[in-house]
């Protein structure tokens, strides 16, 4: 399914515009694609070019991260050279294979550069291999050579090994010039990976070369030491080969995988990569897919009647960010300008610039599946409430399991709400106990998941914080002696996760982030004291809440998942 949110110019002066843009389209096609494009883009973004540069660099840092355990640094015999190419990786902690991330470093980075995506690899407990394919596009053995591609595909292969991971649930994740390495590996690895996500890419490197030459940026230069023999010019022969857009689309290969495109509707004025790479990489793939067609001018003729591809209008008025004024869809926090898809491939052109989103890794179809027909009762607060709640999030996870739900917002330990103590759940646990056990229908429970704390944090209860480990305490004698529990019950405490101060929440958890953070831990120790499995919600979180809860409070639905994954797992154990 498409959703159009793409922008329609409609006055004259546009529609003039377009039209000399498809005519020195039409005219430059043969000897070199994006020549039109790019000078509207360069046209466009001239003013803006010292601005765009050192935004390019923010996601361009080659600077060395502090890598520590549980990162190890390893290293890969190359399949083509024999020589040592070296990475990172992260093994999960889980019994049961899990995911592998494939992070590809930046144009101008190493596998030692910081990959904002290890927060959130830790938080979900998925491999990760972040490798070297000879470090940055400043000489001819790298940006997207064989021997780097070659580099990519034994990373992989060695991280599946070496992890145990899910061989069939290998996903690539790259930006900016990690971008254009995705795209490469789509086009020309073997192993069957399953997704691949290039954010603001290039697709096509002589095009770059000359936009980077406009704007006097570094990268026009290591474009040339990486394709010339004299260093002095450019390789336009070496340069096509090794462009994504021209390379041959290896259909059988590709049988089953997706191809997630995404680039900053700002990136050009912002970010030294024009959005025409992303939306040409787009219409080249699925011209393949469905007409059979290699070559991006006929692709492009077929893109003024086809829906399912991207027109030269529609680029121009994504360039010109003529965009829509009415409701559009979101890509979490931020608007969607344009949205296609067709079959496996799926392009959105975001509200941004040369950027990748922080959610990147909660954009994949990653949906761990459980057999297990466990019979599970949740007594929780509005994280665990409703759908999209972590407990919906299981119980697709789980779907043989049979899930109770005692859940509601605003529920306290052990404190009475503002309205009466329809909040404290130590009051009322055992009605929820014996609803639960009427649901059960006299069936044993396997597991008992209490998930509480949050709002024991709050202002109302400041002064009180000392009485909430003993309320939790009495709690979870409560549930342990109830009719529900058997010898092999499991009893799960999930530990309350952080949160983060907003001016909408301020009125009622300000100060919350200091109090949470210790009692968080008082309560996971108080738990274990009482028999009960923990999960350690805070710490698991903690480099994810600010951007995986738009309220501060609330995780949205992608952010639940690593929640419901890590109770699932206990609960496989």
């Amino acid at each position: 399914m498409h959703t159009d949110c793409g922008p329609k110019p409609a006055d004259s002066v546009v529609t003039t515009f377009v039209d000399e843009i498809t005519k020195t389209h039409e005219v430059t096609m043969k000897n070199h694609l994006s020549v039109g494009i790019c000078a509207l883009t360069l046209g466009l973004a001239v003013s803006t070019a010292c601005m765009a540069q050192r935004d390019t660099l923010s996601w361009d840092d080659a600077s060395i991260a502090k890598w520590s355990a549980p990162f190890e640094r390893v290293q890969i015999t190359s399949s083509v050279d024999g020589s040592r190419q070296e990475a990172y990786m992260y093994r999960s902690t889980r019994r049961t294979p899990q995911p592998l991330i494939v992070s590809l470093h930046t144009w101008s980075g190493n596998f030692t550069q910081k990959d904002p995506l290890v927060k959130e690899i830790l938080a979900r407990d998925w491999n990760y291999i972040h490798p070297d394919f000879r470090g940055a596009n400043r000489r001819p053995e790298a940006m997207g050579s064989p021997q780097a591609l070659a580099d990519i595909e034994d990373a992989i292969r060695y991280a599946v090994s070496q992890c145990g991971a899910d061989p069939q649930e290998v996903h690539i994740v790259g930006v900016s010039g990690g971008g254009m390495a995705t795209m490469a590996a789509y086009m020309n690895v073997d192993y069957p990976v399953k997704s691949f996500s290039a954010w603001c890419g290039i697709s096509d490197i002589e095009a770059w070369y000359h936009e980077s030459l406009a704007r006097s940026v570094r990268y026009a230069q290591s474009i040339v030491a990486s394709t010339s023999d004299d260093g002095r010019s450019i390789n336009a022969a070496v340069a096509r080969q090794r462009s994504p857009l021209y390379q041959a689309f290896p259909r059988e290969k590709r049988d089953g995988a997706r191809l997630y495109l995404y680039t900053g509707i700002n990136d050009g004025y912002k970010g030294s990569v024009p959005t025409s790479h992303t939306l040409y990489m787009y219409n080249r793939v699925v011209g393949e897919l469905k007409y059979g067609l290699s070559d991006i001018a006929q692709i492009m003729q077929k893109a003024e009647t086809d829906g399912d591809l991207v027109s030269y209008r529609e680029m121009v008025g994504v360039l010109a960010k003529q965009v829509s004024d009415t409701a559009r869809a979101q890509l979490f926090d931020r608007d969607i300008h344009l949205r296609r898809s067709y079959g496996p491939v799926e392009l959105t052109v975001f509200e941004g610039r040369h950027e990748q989103i922080p959610q990147a890794l909660g954009l994949l179809s990653i949906k761990p599946q459980s057999t297990a027909k466990a019979n599970i009762v949740v007594i929780g607060d509005g994280n665990a409430e409703g759908e999209g709640g972590w407990v919906s999030n299981l119980s697709r996870m789980m779907p043989y399991a049979h899930i109770v739900n005692c859940s509601a917002a605003e529920r306290t330990v052990g404190f009475d709400g503002d309205d009466g103590d329809d909040s404290n759940t130590l009051t009322h646990a055992g009605a929820y106990l014996k609803d639960a056990a009427r649901q059960l229908k006299g069936k044993s429970c396997d597991c008992i998941v209490v998930a509480l704390g949050t709002n024991d944090a709050r202002v109302a209860y400041r002064d009180r914080q000392d009485q909430v480990a003993e309320h939790l305490s009495r709690l979870l004698r409560t549930v342990a002696h109830s009719s529900l529990v058997g010898r092999t019950t499991r009893l799960v405490y999930i530990c309350p996760p952080p949160v983060v101060e907003t001016e909408d929440n301020k009125p009622q958890f300000q100060g919350s982030v200091a109090r949470l953070s210790e009692l968080s831990a008082t309560l996971g120790t108080v738990a274990r004291q009482a028999g009960w499995d923990v999960i350690d919600a805070h710490r698991l979180l903690s480099g994810v809440i600010d951007y995986y809860a738009p309220d501060g409070i609330h995780m949205c639905s992608e952010g639940q998942d690593i929640v419901a994954a890590e109770l699932m797992n206990r609960i496989e154990k």
